[in-house]
């Protein structure tokens, strides 16, 4: 082949000039080329030179021959350029090479490097199903994530760790505006964060979705806006990148797709920005069709989220990881809330609160829990528990004796490293399981459909108190409260609060209605939020067990408890001449 190989080295730019000269007339391939700008066609052209001279090298490997033309159909799939499209080009390079080499070479040299060159073609077509191959997979494995979670700050990191395997994406990151309409990523990754970590967090850099500011005129904001994908075809030549150009070239990112994810007939609830290594990425149909189905799937997914409270206030990037951060530092504080036993009129449980201190700020649960993935609350838990059951250690050798209760995630239910470290927690510190109660946030996510009464048994089986938190806050709690083993039900803080112009009889009757289908279903009673005596008084009339709020008292530091006990005794009947409880007696008397 060395007579080959010459002519091709005299010849292969004249043919790959002739060639793209003549696939600049076909309207497909012209839309792929003009998205470069003159160096990168350059650049592709020298490319498209050594491919060809390659393919005469009498040492060519088949290996290494595969593995090329794998290669470049992996490009050429991605950038957009279809099959019939593909082969199109390939018979006019053909064609081009034969006009300048066909008579100065044998035939039988001309026919092995047609065949070289009809192998190529074979391979990267290879490539391209090998990429739809993955894009089915990955959609597949993108409707399991959606689906599996109701989380929906896990559901963007699986979201996003998932798309960052696939070969098209080379970076990706999703995000939401904030009440000012400024846009923050939430979850970014490696590659991505990166980059932001290099924007200067100014003015200059934000990315707005207000259609009358410049810096809302990017991908996103017209994604945000219209409802549908903005494509970015190459960083080099997009004007409205002029802020973000050298950094994200630095990172080796060319191109992105902005997908508005929303319910059909729904505006964006957020935007998941995709990036390809290459110009003109996301532009093929096969691309098409692939964000297609991916906005449907995650603006169903969100649009369910939605609808269950699981998504809240927009978080930045750095702000989740700040305060995941603190979750494994010495920032993480138990606070301590009693509880009062309504007959005996003592303490004799406190509730553990987890705490985060952020500088000089105290920050509770709502402040951080929203911020925080699976694992980050699995080791909330593991050190609120620990920490519990050492200060309950503390107080009793102060001679208080007191029972613990803590909140436990739904997703616990779900996850047996819950079991498995309160099992060994409560070994560890001695303590009798029945002293220790899961306050169980009622949530759609708690269902006997997903067999998660197999792990509230084994808690049952050790010998934990069970208890449904905030009954009534806006699911099917009652329906639970028959099929799930619950030992307590805690009722939300919403439904005891009783305003100077409500009807309090009503709202008593209401309460008395349901404490007494507690207790008629073998459940004790809590009554959380109650701020002052009255309600109180009503509220043990009417036979609730334990009374939780600041009528009782507020959640304090561990090395408080133990004195606070002591010292405070609660009277009953201090109000009973009062309003509340005496339509609390009218009601039980009636009865």
């Amino acid at each position: 082949m060395t007579p080959l190989l010459e002519a091709l080295r005299q010849n292969a730019e004249s043919a790959v000039d002739d060639f793209y000269g003549r696939i600049l007339q076909r309207p497909k391939s012209r839309v792929i080329l003009d998205m470069l700008d003159a160096g990168e066609l350059q650049h592709l052209k020298s490319q498209q030179v050594r491919s060809l001279v390659s393919m005469a090298d009498p040492d060519l490997k088949p290996e290494d021959h595969v593995a090329a033309a794998l290669r470049i159909g992996r490009v050429h799939a991605i950038v957009g350029l279809d099959k019939e499209e593909l082969a199109q080009s390939h018979s006019i390079l053909v064609d081009s090479v034969y006009r300048r080499i066909g008579q100065r070479v044998s035939g039988q040299d001309i026919v092995l490097l047609n065949q070289r060159m009809n192998d190529d073609l074979s391979w990267q077509l290879k490539a391209y199903q090998t990429i739809e191959d993955e894009q089915k997979t990955a959609l597949l494995d993108i409707m399991r994530i959606t689906w599996e979670n109701t989380n929906y700050t896990d559901l963007i990191h699986q979201l996003v760790k998932r798309l960052d395997k696939h070969e098209e994406i080379a970076a990706c990151a999703i995000g939401r505006p904030d009440d000012d309409g400024v846009f923050h990523f939430e979850v970014a990754s490696e590659k991505l964060q990166d980059a932001l970590d290099n924007i200067h967090d100014t003015p200059d850099t934000q990315v707005l979705i207000n259609a009358s500011d410049p810096r809302g005129q990017g991908p996103i904001g017209r994604a945000w806006r219209s409802g549908h994908i903005e494509r970015v075809t190459n960083f080099r030549t997009e004007q409205s990148f002029a802020t973000w150009r050298a950094i994200l070239l630095r990172q080796g990112l060319r191109s992105c797709a902005a997908v508005p994810l929303h319910a059909p007939g729904h505006p964006s609830v957020a935007v998941l920005l995709l990036h390809s290594a290459l110009p003109g990425g996301f532009v093929g149909p096969h691309q098409i069709s692939f964000l297609d189905m991916l906005q449907t799937l995650l603006g169903c997914a969100l649009d369910r989220l939605e609808s269950m409270d699981g998504m809240r206030e927009t978080i930045p990037i750095k702000n989740r990881q700040h305060l995941s951060a603190l979750v494994r530092s010495e920032s993480l504080l138990n606070y301590y809330q009693p509880l009062l036993d309504t007959r005996s009129g003592k303490v004799l449980k406190v509730e553990a609160l987890a705490r985060l201190i952020d500088g000089r700020r105290l920050l509770s649960p709502e402040k951080f829990l929203p911020a925080l993935r699976l694992d980050d609350l699995l080791e909330i838990y593991i050190r609120v528990l620990e920490c519990a059951l050492s200060d309950k250690e503390t107080w009793s050798r102060a001679g208080v004796e007191l029972e613990l209760s803590l909140n436990f995630p739904p997703a616990g239910l779900s996850d047996i490293r819950y079991y498995n470290v309160t099992k060994a927690a409560l070994a560890r510190h001695k303590c009798p399981p029945g002293q220790l109660t899961l306050e169980i946030l009622e949530s759609e996510s708690v269902s006997l459909k997903h067999g998660q009464t197999t792990i509230l048994s084994r808690f049952k089986r050790l010998g934990v108190q069970l208890a449904q938190d905030d009954l009534g806050s806006g699911h099917s709690g009652l329906t639970r409260l028959r099929n799930l083993p619950f030992d307590w039900i805690k009722i939300d803080r919403d439904m005891v609060h009783i305003r100077d112009d409500d009807d309090a009889r009503s709202i008593l009757h209401f309460l008395y209605q349901l404490i007494r289908l507690g207790h008629s279903m073998g459940k004790q009673v809590v009554a959380e939020g109650i701020e002052t005596v009255e309600l109180t008084e009503a509220l043990g009339m009417l036979g609730v067990d334990l009374i939780q709020g600041y009528a009782v008292g507020k959640p304090m530091p561990a090395d408080e408890i133990a004195e606070w006990v002591r010292t405070h005794h609660y009277q009953n009947g201090r109000a009973l001449d009062t309003a509340l409880p005496e339509l609390a007696r009218q009601l039980v008397e009636e009865t």
